[in-house]
């Protein structure tokens, strides 16, 4: 009898969890949780992003991410501005503090990927890391489409 393969879904939360509680465990010297660092990343790549902007980004919803910035801007690492434009938008931030931290997230990010990948091949590394983000890529799409193509999607194989 052939043995199934557990549902890819296991070692998707295995990744998921573990990931987060490492990132908890190496942020909370700074106060901060893997979801404020997910945040602030966010903010390295562009600064001022609306929280809507953030929150797309990010797959979060807006009351979430309205609560992360509010914890961040409490902390020292972000402020937010209203928009000129639309006066119930935020533009945030990153103060100095916030900016001195990015080396430090970064570490944090490349020993997760180290641990992750320890003994990988240079093409399994890659290859790992395209697959990781088509998976994505489909289930943000199923998501946006309010998943009414994943029975279309399972239907194709």
């Amino acid at each position: 009898m052939m043995k199934r393969q557990p549902y890819i879904g296991k070692w998707i939360t295995v990744l998921y969890r573990t990931g987060r509680s490492y990132f908890d465990y190496r942020t909370e010297k700074y106060g901060i949780s893997s979801s404020h660092m997910f945040f602030l990343l966010c903010l390295y790549r562009k600064q001022g992003l609306s929280q809507n902007a953030i929150s797309k980004e990010l797959n979060l919803d807006k009351g979430t991410t309205a609560r992360i910035s509010a914890t961040l801007e409490i902390l020292g690492y972000v402020t937010r501005q209203q928009d000129v434009k639309d006066k119930r938008a935020y533009e945030v931030f990153l103060t100095e503090k916030g900016k001195k931290l990015e080396p430090q997230i970064r570490v944090i990010l490349k020993e997760w990927a180290h641990i992750a990948t320890k003994g990988f091949t240079a093409e399994e590394e890659k290859v790992a890391y395209q697959l990781l983000k088509r998976m994505a890529g489909k289930v943000i799409a199923a998501k946006e489409g309010n998943w009414g193509t994943v029975d279309k999607l399972y239907q194709e194989g």
